[in-house]
């Protein structure tokens, strides 16, 4: 099994932390009560436990061999 490389790994890290970043900053500057805000927030939190939740699944069933 082949590990992504360094460039990857680094663009992958930019990408989510970039994303993030401008997804908090736009929150920050949004004229919408707090109570929005934090709904929003949690959309980013599940969104990102989504991801790693996948990531993990898809990385235990590779290990696994096929029948």
């Amino acid at each position: 099994m082949h590990s992504p490389s360094n460039a990857f790994v680094g663009a992958s890290w930019l990408a989510l932390l970039a994303g993030a970043l401008t997804y908090m900053i736009g929150l920050w500057n949004a004229a919408m009560q707090l109570n929005e805000k934090g709904y929003y927030f949690v959309i980013l939190m599940y969104g990102l436990f989504a991801a790693v939740s996948l990531q993990k699944s898809v990385r235990d069933l590779a290990s696994v061999p096929h029948r």
